[in-house]
C-alpha cells in the first residue's frame, strides 16, 4: 500500500499540523463540511470514535492525530475512499490507532459487530436521491445524494453504535433538521447541542451542527452562530482556525 500520489491524485497539507491528505484530481474531495464537524467536536482521548461515511478519511484521521483520540474506526461504503483512506493513514503515521472498513450503514449485522463506541461522527448525503441535480462522478454522488444510504439511516447506525451517555454528533442542512430531530428521538438520542452555520451574516442558516447523547438527556444548549465567508472568497477567523486545524473556543 503507497502512501505516493498516483497519477489521478493530489497531494495536500493542510493546516499548521500538517495534514497530508492524498485526494482524487477528479472524484471526490473533501469539502469544508467535515472542518465544520471537526471543529464542532470534543472528544476525549481515551475514547473510541466511529466516524460514519469517512471519505477520504480526513475526519478520522484529524481526530486521531489532533485530538489524540486513543481509536477511531472509519466506515465508509465506496471500496475506493476506503483504500484512499487507509493510505492517507498511513502517510499521517496514524495507522496504529486509526483504521478503514468498507461497508453499509444499513446492515444491522455489521453495525453490531463494531459496537460500542463512546462517539460517532457522521457527515452524510445530504440530499434525496432523486432531487436536483445529480453529479456525474459516480463517487460525488454517493457523498451528496442518499443512493447508498440516508441521513436518517446515518442516524439510527449512531445511534446502535453508542454506548449510553455516547455523543452522536452530525452537520445537515437546516432544511432537513425538523426529520432529523425526529429521527433522534426515535433513535433515543437526546440533543445536547446545536449550532447554526450561516455562509454570510444576515443570510439564511444553511446547515445545523447537532450533538446529541445516547439514553442520556441534557438541557440543549444553542450556541453562537457560524460564519463562514467575511466577503466573497474571504474566509472568516474562526473557519481559518479550522483550516488550520486550531483548537476552537467552546462555548
Amino acid at each position: 500500500m503507497s502512501p505516493e500520489p498516483g497519477p489521478n491524485e493530489t497531494l495536500d497539507v493542510i493546516g499548521e499540523n500538517q495534514l497530508f491528505l492524498l485526494q482524487s484530481k477528479e472524484g471526490y474531495r473533501f469539502s469544508i463540511d467535515s472542518l465544520l464537524l471537526w471543529g464542532f467536536l470534543s472528544p476525549d482521548p481515551k475514547s473510541r470514535w466511529i466516524d460514519l461515511g469517512s471519505g477520504c478519511g480526513i475526519l478520522s484521521i484529524a481526530l486521531a492525530k489532533i485530538n489524540a483520540v486513543r481509536k477511531v474506526l472509519g466506515v465508509e461504503i465506496q471500496r475506493e475512499l476506503v483504500d484512499l483512506a487507509r493510505r492517507n493513514a498511513l502517510l499521517n503515521k496514524v495507522d496504529d490507532r486509526v483504521s478503514f472498513v468498507e461497508a453499509d450503514v444499513q446492515d444491522t449485522s455489521f453495525l453490531k459487530s463494531i459496537a460500542p463506541a463512546d462517539g460517532v461522527c457522521a457527515n452524510p448525503p445530504y440530499y434525496p436521491a432523486l432531487s436536483g441535480r445529480i453529479n456525474p462522478d459516480r463517487q460525488k454522488a454517493v457523498a451528496r445524494h442518499e443512493i447508498r444510504g440516508s441521513m436518517l439511516d446515518f442516524i439510527r447506525a449512531g445511534s446502535r453504535l453508542l454506548n449510553r451517555g455516547g455523543i452522536f454528533a452530525t452537520i445537515i442542512p437546516v432544511q432537513r433538521l425538523q426529520e432529523a430531530l425526529q429521527t433522534f428521538t426515535s433513535s433515543n438520542l437526546n440533543p445536547s447541542r446545536m449550532r447554526f452555520v450561516y455562509s454570510y451574516e444576515g443570510q439564511p442558516a444553511a446547515l445545523a451542527l447537532l450533538e446529541a447523547l445516547k439514553d442520556k438527556k441534557f438541557p440543549l444548549s444553542v450556541e453562537p452562530p457560524l460564519l463562514i465567508y467575511n466577503s466573497p472568497k474571504t474566509y472568516t477567523e474562526e473557519v481559518q482556525n479550522l483550516m488550520a486545524f486550531k483548537p476552537l473556543k467552546k462555548f
